[in-house]
């Protein structure tokens, strides 16, 4: 648990971990966190889990000796540090889009007796809006280590390979599956089409503990609402980069805006005061053509001034 590696400063090992992700449909990357970080988010889970009295949810999804908590970013925050850490947010960037965004934050707590969760792939919505399998990722999960996670206790389950299948995971289905093993400090960076699950935990008393960081494409639904989860003073406290993840800037410049603003500068976030259209209006005034239409210049008649030959072209 070194916590000295830089991503962002080194494109070798990073394209390294992309390109294990490419093929496995997971990596893992040791050392991903500092030391102090780690101990100060268990400090602030075992706290937070106290102040709200947090138990175990009960089902299957959730666990049945699973202490889980969603939304954490307006919990405390400590959790601000980790979407935006410089060894995770470039997943996401480089295998989606630099316009992904947060979909959610769960802190899973996996204890002694938990069996083990079903399999499936955290993007299969998008099997339903008719994007056969295999396809880009829609979805980038992260897990983050902040206990040791071993076969006993609970480590997620994967199905190496299984991003590329046809389908996903049906009743009965069994393929092999490998426990993703890692010392705290880690992170499992997860393709969204790869099947996984959470692990049984058979120890007698070691509890796992993790923390899911999930991103996706800047023009999907977050799994977990960051509007109305965060207040006006959370969004214009943190980082901008964090306010923009969390869905509070445009998405390419035109989608999300109110009244041709980003949502981030009703809130008071100064870093994210952009305005809908104005990259391409800058580049239209700069000469770019429109749609092969013509030039920008005004002309008489409006749109009606299209030639008719063009406009029986359509």
């Amino acid at each position: 648990m070194s916590g000295t590696l830089d991503l962002t400063s080194n494109e070798t090992e990073l394209q390294r971990y992309l390109d294990e992700v490419d093929e496995h449909g997971y990596c893992i990357v040791e050392g991903a966190l500092e030391p102090a970080l780690v101990t100060e988010i268990r400090e602030t889970v075992a706290r937070v889990e106290d102040e709200l009295n947090v138990q175990p949810k009960g089902n299957r999804i959730e666990g049945f000796a699973t202490k889980r908590m969603y939304n954490l970013l307006h919990k405390d925050r400590s959790f601000w540090k980790l979407p935006i850490h410089r060894n995770v947010l470039p997943f996401p960037q480089r295998l989606m889009e630099p316009g992904a965004i947060l979909s959610g934050t769960t802190c899973m707590h996996i204890g002694p007796g938990e069996v083990h969760q079903g399999l499936h792939s955290d993007d299969g919505l998008v099997d339903q809006i008719d994007v056969p399998r295999p396809r880009p990722p829609f979805m980038v999960t992260t897990i983050w280590a902040f206990t040791d996670f071993t076969d006993e206790n609970g480590a997620t389950r994967l199905v190496p390979g299984s991003h590329r299948f046809d389908h996903e995971p049906q009743p009965g289905e069994k393929p092999d599956y490998i426990a993703a093993e890692m010392p705290a400090g880690s992170v499992l960076v997860v393709n969204g089409g790869t099947w996984h699950c959470g692990g049984a935990n058979t120890s007698e008393d070691d509890w796992r503990l993790g923390i899911s960081v999930q991103y996706c494409r800047g023009w999907m639904r977050q799994q977990q609402n960051q509007y109305f989860s965060l207040s006006p003073e959370d969004v214009r406290d943190m980082p901008d980069e964090l306010a923009a993840l969390c869905g509070f800037s445009l998405y390419r410049g035109i989608m999300g805006h109110i009244d041709g603003a980003s949502p981030g500068r009703f809130l008071g976030a100064e870093g994210l005061a952009e305005t809908a259209y104005a990259a391409r209006i800058k580049a239209i005034d700069e000469g770019e053509e429109i749609g092969g239409i013509g030039t920008a210049e005004p002309q008489a008649g409006g749109n009606d001034a299209v030639e008719p030959e063009a406009a029986a072209a359509d």
